[in-house]
């Protein structure tokens, strides 16, 4: 049965439930490594949302961003979707686009970006794609970003990620099961601009 994207309406309460864990995945946002220091195990996961998509997010270490040649093969990363780590030298145009090089808006997480990903296989494809679309316009805008850049996310499909969303900021990760708005927001809120570089300005690709 096709599983349609979940998008709630003034589901406030419901999202308060997931939202009690995030002071301890924000405190440890804050403790967490950068550089090629990898320290602890990464922090375990923790649930977001009123639990009907299964999200939930942790906080992971980091690799250097490092810039690699397109040419030279896929980078290596920890995690996946990738959080941290070698990326193309050529960042993404913030928004929603299709079949996005990992390695290019990896570099948008390096700049405080988070891209919101979906899997693109079957027929909830556009679905996932809409409702991405429609959490990311209405995400509070960015005071640090002119225009035509209002927030520093990137919604694009990837066919590697094991659930059919995810979300990436540099050094935190989030999956679900379907598209849960409160949950995304909550991620987005937590991990903008917690990055090696706070830069709002708009990419080259594609």
């Amino acid at each position: 049965m096709t599983q349609p994207a979940r998008v709630p309406q003034n589901d406030g309460v419901h999202a308060l439930r997931g939202l009690a864990m995030l002071p301890l995945l924000a405190a440890c946002a804050d403790a967490a490594p950068t550089g090629m220091d990898a320290g602890p195990v990464p922090v375990q996961w923790v649930s977001l949302g009123d639990g009907g998509c299964g999200a939930r997010a942790r906080r992971v270490p980091t690799l250097p961003g490092v810039h690699v040649d397109p040419d030279a093969g896929t980078p290596v990363w920890l995690t996946n979707p990738p959080s941290s780590g070698p990326h193309f030298p050529v960042w993404t145009h913030w928004g929603a686009w299709t079949g996005v090089p990992r390695g290019n808006w990896v570099h948008n997480l390096e700049h405080g970006g988070v891209a919101l990903l979906y899997r693109c296989d079957g027929p909830e494809c556009e679905a996932r794609r809409a409702a991405l679309v429609a959490v990311m316009n209405a995400l509070p805008t960015d005071p640090t970003c002119l225009p035509p850049v209002r927030v520093r996310v990137v919604v694009t499909d990837d066919r590697d990620i094991v659930t059919p969303v995810a979300a990436a900021a540099w050094g935190a990760v989030y999956e679900a099961q379907c598209v849960d708005e409160p949950s995304l927001r909550a991620f987005y809120a937590m991990f903008p601009r917690h990055a090696p570089e706070d830069l709002c300005a708009d990419g080259a690709y594609p």
